[in-house]
């Protein structure tokens, strides 16, 4: 496959893309960092979204070709890692029969927050800016799908701090002109207190205040992320599978 810059011819694409939107837009519209690969840069029947956090995105024909170049060439020669996410049956099982690891992921979609459901904590919320970006810890944190420079320009969220201590985050992890994904963590110690329900309402209220969509997502495995999407009224809307084609370096 050929590697190309994002541009509008792209963006249909993107839209077309049967699993999410959010990541393959975020890319094609440029507001995050990401590779796009074609099969044919005249007329491409399979167009490859690969998002700086490392989640890929196959729109079009998922033929045997292309499912092992992506596998055995393209996700080989980036420090960055690669984790095809696809609803496609036959993509399933050829990157099975490949040795990949392949696990579910449950997507959602905003359904309104049930009245009463978030607790009232006693920490203090703050807007993400340059001041305080370097005090976030953790994994799931704005540098799991931003370089900083970009996020203070592009992305947007909120810190919990308790006794002037860090305790949680909420981030506009995929960003597009018509959707926000929401990525929470919440410090071990702090966990159990509501921060994590309470931060990610105050994104959605954000999000829908600039006239997109919150979405959330997350794996089979995450129990903690499953809860915290329902007490704030997100609704599952589908199962995609997960295919772990690189891991980190």
């Amino acid at each position: 496959m050929i590697r190309v810059e994002p541009g509008k011819e792209y963006i249909t694409w993107a839209k077309r893309n049967t699993c999410n939107n959010v990541y393959p837009l975020s890319i094609a519209e440029n507001r995050q960092y990401g590779d796009i690969f074609v099969d044919n840069v005249i007329d491409p029947h399979s167009v490859l979204f690969w998002h700086y956090c490392g989640f890929a995105y196959l729109t079009g024909e998922a033929s045997d070709t292309v499912l092992k170049e992506i596998a055995e060439e393209i996700s080989v020669k980036s420090t960055r890692r690669m984790i095809l996410i696809t609803d496609d049956p036959s993509a399933i099982s050829f990157m099975d029969n490949m040795g990949c690891v392949i696990s579910k992921r449950f997507e959602y979609e905003y359904g309104g927050v049930p009245c009463g459901c978030i607790k009232q904590c006693g920490f203090e919320v703050k807007k993400i800016d340059a001041n305080n970006i370097h005090s976030i810890t953790g994994r799931i944190i704005p540098s799991f799908s931003w370089e900083e420079e970009q996020f203070l320009r592009n992305g947007f969220g909120y810190i919990a701090e308790l006794n002037n201590r860090y305790c949680g985050i909420a981030f506009s992890s995929a960003v597009s002109s018509e959707e926000v994904d929401i990525g929470v963590e919440v410090d071990s110690s702090y966990r159990g207190q509501g921060i994590a329900s309470a931060l990610a309402l105050k994104m959605c209220e954000e999000i829908i205040n600039m006239g997109k969509k919150p979405v959330w997502a997350h794996a089979e495995s995450n129990v903690g992320s499953m809860h915290t999407a329902l007490k704030c009224g997100f609704i599952q809307k589908k199962t995609n599978w997960c295919c772990c084609i690189s891991l980190d370096h």
